[in-house]
């Protein structure tokens, strides 16, 4: 098939931009957002931000109680159940790298060529309300925004992005997204991409490891400090945090993000997609940004946007992942100071994820109660 050919096999895609596929259904999460699930997402990413523990912090600076991570929005706080009672089995078939099998609303779609793999490639989320400990979320909306087809290393298919809204039980808007993903065949006969080289253990012997980098020694943040519109300036750097992806790591994260999708830590499934390896999911992505975008603003500071970011290259297992990023502007509007942030994730092989704009707000210095959580 000619370069032009499979191309324009697209084009009832293009013609269906602005379609809203979502209908008026609406899909509620199978669970409240609970504590428990709160601290074993932060436990994966080493974030120990009292918002998210402590029920007294996140009152001191105006929020009614503890809230969950605003990473989690896009899909931890919004996922539907994998089995219910009453339903028939979610593992039907005897092929241990088979998918999980889910109970889930599936929205229709436009015309397609047939591919055979999807993956999440780029997101822009916007933050308009926090989400507290007995929230149960729920999404609206699959409104078809772009197609761009496009060859790429691992296979032949097009970039599809879609926007959608969660709010919460009262019908609160708290997030307005667009989530891109990447429906593609793969390359017959070939993986393109090798697969990171292993990371190093201890010599025979015994011999220690190197000495561990600053990001890596236990967390330092002092939370009573507070970073304010006035103390930053264009070009300060954001702190980097190094994130070492492990297969225990993996699995841990895909747990607590309740992504079960056997390439986030089946070495063998995510090579047959084109992956060079097992690789971390895009709300693991998300949390690596929030992580260090926080350690910056501190507890007052308020994230109002994240992206777009795109996904270049796979993070993958025996990798670290160092996120940090420069601040890029500073302005006012009205009584509130804000700060974009120009952040990215990088591993050996170079830039993984952005670079990509964070929009957050700073409280400032001498106002009252600072910036505040979102009404």
């Amino acid at each position: 098939m000619s370069e032009g050919d499979w191309q324009r096999e697209w084009d009832p895609t293009i013609a269906a931009i602005g379609t809203d596929y979502g209908g008026d259904r609406v899909v509620i999460a199978v669970d409240e957002v609970e504590r428990g699930a709160i601290r074993r997402y932060c436990e994966v990413l080493e974030f120990d931000c009292p918002l998210h523990h402590d029920d007294g912090s996140a009152r001191s600076v105006g929020y009614r109680g503890i809230v969950a991570p605003v990473s989690g929005i896009s899909q931890t706080w919004t996922r539907e159940a994998h089995w219910r009672p009453g339903m028939p089995t979610r593992y039907p078939v005897l092929d241990p790298d088979a998918e999980v099998l889910r109970e889930e609303v599936r929205f229709d779609g436009p015309p397609e060529p047939p591919t055979s793999l999807t993956f999440v490639t780029d997101l822009t989320i916007e933050y308009l309300r926090p989400v507290y400990v007995g929230d149960r979320l729920s999404r609206r909306g699959h409104r078809l925004v772009s197609v761009l087809p496009k060859e790429t290393s691992i296979g032949r298919g097009a970039f599809l992005t879609y926007e959608s809204e969660v709010r919460n039980q009262q019908g609160e808007l708290v997030a307005r997204s667009r989530n891109g993903g990447y429906h593609y065949t793969p390359f017959a006969g070939s993986e393109r991409g090798a697969a990171p080289p292993a990371t190093p253990g201890p010599a025979a012997g015994g011999a220690s490891f190197p000495e561990a980098p600053a990001w890596a020694r236990a967390p330092s943040i002092d939370w009573s400090q507070q970073r304010h519109f006035e103390d930053v300036s264009e070009g300060d750097r954001v702190p980097a945090v190094g994130f070492p992806l492990t297969i225990a790591r993996l699995v841990m994260e895909a747990a607590v993000n309740l992504d079960f999708s056997r390439v986030h830590h089946n070495a063998a499934a995510a090579r047959r997609t084109g992956a060079p390896d097992m690789y971390a999911n895009n709300v693991f992505v998300q949390g690596w940004w929030e992580r260090v975008v926080r350690e910056f603003i501190g507890l007052r500071g308020v994230i109002k946007r994240v992206g777009p970011l795109r996904m270049r290259i796979f993070n993958t297992v025996g990798e670290t992942v160092t996120t940090s990023g420069v601040v890029r502007r500073c302005w006012r509007e009205g009584d509130e100071g804000l700060v974009e942030l120009e952040m990215q994730s990088e591993i050996s092989r170079g830039i993984s994820v952005g670079p990509g704009p964070v929009i957050v707000s700073l409280p400032l210095r001498g106002a009252s109660g600072g910036s505040g959580p979102a009404a």
